[in-house]
């Protein structure tokens, strides 16, 4: 029988934490993208048997353990680390979520069964957030998006996807709308909120219409058949009013 995931998760939490405490350039790097190799690999395996569990010699929760390590290690590392290094840890989480976005019942790594304490993965990425410079705001956020199945109800994170949708810095309302689109998908009664907003981003001379169409790209989230897609519809058209037909539908094509 092939070696499952959940059967090396101890011998990848174990590499992942040499990569990542290498000095030789690009070393931790690499860690990392093959740390995201292989949890994209667990993700779409199913849950392992007590056959599995048997012929692997596996501890009931053993790999639940370690898999929480690596995230936390990943986390630890965006924390720390530089430039290069937060950016593969967001690709890391971002091929993660799209990935799963297509899947109706999500039971891979990154499901809120699995974790066992996200807290401490947002807070790591919180500090980053308020301590960081423009481009570790705009990365922080992205990360929010990506984990929005758990980061959708902690106020904190709440606020600064929120409060960053009227920065004057576009690169981070781009990122802030990303995150709001992946909260109002999970989180009713946020999408009421970000609605409230979005008049006022869309109508903004100031910004491009590529930005502004971003915004509307966040409708789609709401769902088909929820009061906030109704209402969602009403700024839609507003700001299909703000642009030229195909301004708006070459800069809605590029936010897909």
């Amino acid at each position: 029988m092939e070696k499952i995931s959940a059967a090396s998760a101890m011998e990848w939490s174990i590499e992942l934490d040499k990569g990542l405490r290498s000095r030789k350039p690009g070393q931790a790097v690499k860690a990392i993208q093959q740390t995201g190799s292989r949890l994209q690999q667990w993700d779409q395996e199913p849950e392992p048997t007590k056959a599995a569990h048997k012929i692997f010699d596996l501890v009931a929760g053993e790999e639940r353990f370690f898999l929480n390590c690596i995230l936390l290690k990943l986390a630890d590392a965006f924390r720390s680390g530089d430039k290069d290094i937060r950016v593969s840890v967001v690709k890391v989480f971002l091929s993660l979520f799209k990935m799963r976005r297509k899947t109706k019942r999500y039971h891979g790594v990154m499901s809120k069964a699995k974790m066992s304490n996200p807290l401490e993965l947002l807070k790591r990425v919180k500090i980053v957030f308020d301590t960081g410079d423009l481009e570790s705001r705009v990365l922080a956020l992205v990360l929010f998006g990506s984990w929005a199945e758990f980061s959708r109800d902690n106020a904190h994170i709440r606020y600064i996807i929120l409060s960053s949708l009227v920065s004057s810095e576009v690169m981070e309302v781009k990122a802030s709308l990303f995150a709001a689109g992946c909260f109002c998908k999970f989180a009713d009664d946020f999408a009421p909120v970000v609605l409230e907003m979005l008049p006022h981003i869309v109508a903004s001379s100031e910004l491009s219409s590529t930005l502004r169409a971003a915004g509307a790209n966040v409708f789609a989230k709401m769902g088909y058949f929820s009061p906030n897609a109704v209402n969602g519809y009403k700024v839609n058209c507003h700001l299909q009013s703000t642009l030229n037909p195909r301004s708006f539908c070459l800069a809605v094509i590029n936010c897909l």
